[in-house]
């Protein structure tokens, strides 16, 4: 049975991994724009699996990336579907405050068709992380009848004016970057 969320500790590297990458590899895991728009170019058709939304506690690790005074963030978990493939595990953190936020309560609207469409969004540097195959993610990969494969994963903080927060994006196999 999975518990969600599901862990995405890891060895998060800004830079360190690049010369390991594909080309194709870091084409997919380096792209500025939206993650959403580009799954959606190269498919025909495109959806988002919630798995879960909670409130949780933020980790100090999580406040301190997000430099954030929030004790608290609603983490939501996906699943975007490309040809009703499972193709990447999204993860966010959204924190709470006391001023509405769009970001919360989305339903199974992808977050990237929100985010990318306001002009103010600035996001930080993309970091990537390795997930081998005894990594707590290898759960969902199993659930979902995937097969077992070493993945890749990134990771970056976006604002909205003076909202941020932390998205996570796990690469499951037979997504696109692997071909």
């Amino acid at each position: 049975m999975i518990t969600y969320p599901l862990s995405i500790s890891a060895n998060w590297q800004s830079t360190s991994y690049i010369s390991d990458l594909s080309p194709l590899e870091q084409e997919w895991l380096f792209e500025q724009n939206s993650l959403t728009a580009k799954l959606k170019s190269n498919s025909k058709t495109f959806n988002v699996k919630v798995l879960s939304e909670q409130l949780f506690t933020l980790s100090p690790e999580q406040n301190l990336l997000l430099n954030s005074t929030a004790k608290t963030a609603i983490n939501r978990e996906v699943l975007l579907l490309c040809d009703n493939k499972p193709v990447v595990y999204a993860q966010s953190w959204l924190p709470k405050n006391d001023s509405i936020n769009p970001l919360h309560n989305m339903g199974e609207r992808p977050l990237g068709d929100v985010i990318f469409q306001d002009p103010a969004l600035k996001r930080t540097d993309i970091e990537i992380a390795y997930f081998d195959d005894t990594h707590p993610i290898q759960q969902l990969v199993t659930k979902l009848n995937l097969p077992e494969k070493n993945l890749l994963g990134r990771r970056s903080v976006f604002s909205l004016k003076e909202y941020k927060f932390l998205v996570c994006e796990v690469f499951l196999p037979g997504a696109y970057l692997y071909s």
